[in-house]
């Protein structure tokens, strides 16, 4: 990120200012605190043990606590709006280097600096924005990669932001094998093929990445006795595994995952019996699963895991991996059904939600008038107008999308949360592709008589 010219940190500047104003005027400059929003402030900083056996990973504490005795709590917006505008610009910024035009360049940093993750979630106090914000520059870094000529140097910089994605949210382990996917895919495009300067360069970011991973988990293995990444993820599997079958086929299972599976029935229904309303539905339709999936988790599996095996996260944890193991071994062609369905469901839910978002929303029925004018005025395309730098924008957009969500819907549905966040460049590619079609344009000359 080294080299940025004057004419460039200003732009940034106002961007920035642009979008605190947009924060200020929505009112996402005071903190937004959500149902995690506790297990990031009481992170155990001062115990290793506890610190290894809780289900966050250390990224985002140390930065709320570093910001708390700093400046103060009130202050974390500021920060994950910073951080974003410096994610939007950087961006823009590449694309230019990669002779992008100006106002395509303008328009793909600003459709990821005022997408949906901003407007959603850039207050909350939780890793939904600032994991965003660190994906978006893993995505730059690996265009950086491509046009540096695929280096150590430029793909250690790919590694770095990956890292700390990971370390803010797991969700973004994905990033370990989308690095390897793109990176083989650039390693042999012919896009990139004249560019390439390191024959293996494609593989130096997913290894770093790789042995950080390692590297936590033989952390966590040594410390707790625990090799995994954390002791988290098999709970939201698992508000998924107790919706495959029905009540008499769990009741079938036996030993400790059936005990568990008992015990989570009896949770859910007393839970019902206070007042909770799951979602009504078909019990196998995508929306009725994804209804039911939180409050699953949190009234029933997690409080049934809890009443057999106390409170310790890692017991806990890995008694519902079991429970999740023998359902999927019993149905598999039943959770095969709910992959493809959540993938439909991720699909179609990330085009309503760019297209219902207000700000891409005016953009389209701007876009679709003016295009309409210019077709009757006249105008044509120019054929000959082309942009390596938008080709390898789409080409990393859509593969961080679609490797991203393929990870997410392996354990939980594809919410706006998830699925918004890792769509973040699609928005910006089209934007690109729309400003670079109307400078594309030249009036049609009128055939001669």
């Amino acid at each position: 990120m080294n080299g940025f010219r004057v004419a460039e940190v200003k732009y940034w500047v106002l961007l920035t200012l642009l979008m605190l104003g947009v924060a200020a005027m929505t009112g996402h400059l005071q903190p937004h605190h959500v149902d995690d929003t506790p297990s990031y402030l009481q992170y155990p900083l001062d115990s290793m043990d506890a610190a290894m056996r809780s289900t966050r990973t250390p990224g985002y504490p140390l930065i709320l606590v570093s910001v708390s005795r700093l400046i103060g709590i009130a202050a974390v917006p500021w920060i994950q709006i910073l951080l974003h505008s410096v994610a939007a610009w950087w961006l823009g910024v590449e694309l230019r280097r990669w002779g992008t035009r100006p106002a395509s360049a303008i328009a793909a940093a600003i459709a990821v600096a005022f997408g949906c993750t901003f407007m959603d979630h850039v207050s909350t106090i939780a890793t939904d924005a600032p994991a965003a914000s660190l994906g978006v520059m893993t995505a730059v870094a690996m265009m950086r990669w491509v046009r540096l000529g695929q280096t150590a140097n430029a793909a250690m910089v790919v590694a770095c932001f990956s890292v700390l994605a990971i370390s803010f949210r797991p969700a973004y382990l994905a990033l370990a094998p989308w690095t390897l996917l793109c990176g083989a895919c650039f390693r042999f495009a012919p896009i990139s093929r004249g560019k390439i300067t390191a024959k293996f360069g494609w593989l130096v970011a997913p290894i770093a990445i790789t042995t950080a991973i390692v590297t936590w988990i033989m952390l966590r293995g040594f410390t707790v006795g625990d090799f995994g990444v954390l002791p988290f993820g098999h709970q939201n599997l698992a508000g998924i595994t107790v919706q495959l079958a029905s009540d008499d086929e769990l009741l079938t299972f036996d030993g400790a995952p059936g005990k568990l599976i008992a015990e989570t029935l009896r949770q859910r229904d007393a839970r019902i019996a206070e007042g909770l309303q799951f979602t009504e539905g078909n019990p196998s339709a995508t929306m009725t699963i994804e209804g039911r999936w939180n409050d699953l988790i949190y009234q029933a599996v997690v409080p049934a895991s809890r009443a057999i095996h106390g409170d310790d996260t890692i017991t806990n944890h890995n008694a519902i991996a079991a429970m999740n193991k023998v359902v999927i071994r019993r149905y598999p062609m039943r959770y095969a059904r709910w992959l493809a369905l959540a993938a439909r469901r991720a699909a179609w839910a990330s085009a309503a939600d760019i297209v219902m978002h207000p700000v891409f929303l005016a953009g389209i029925t701007l876009a679709v008038l003016w295009e309409a004018v210019r077709v009757l005025a006249g105008f044509t395309v120019n054929p000959s107008a082309s942009d390596a730098g938008l080709a390898v924008l789409f080409i990393v957009g859509f593969s961080y999308f679609v490797v991203q969500i393929g990870f997410v819907i392996l354990t939980s549905p594809p919410l706006g949360r998830f699925a918004d966040a890792v769509a973040i460049l699609i928005p910006a590619w089209i934007a690109a592709r729309i400003v670079q079609h109307f400078q594309s344009c030249s009036r049609r000359k009128s055939a001669p008589a």
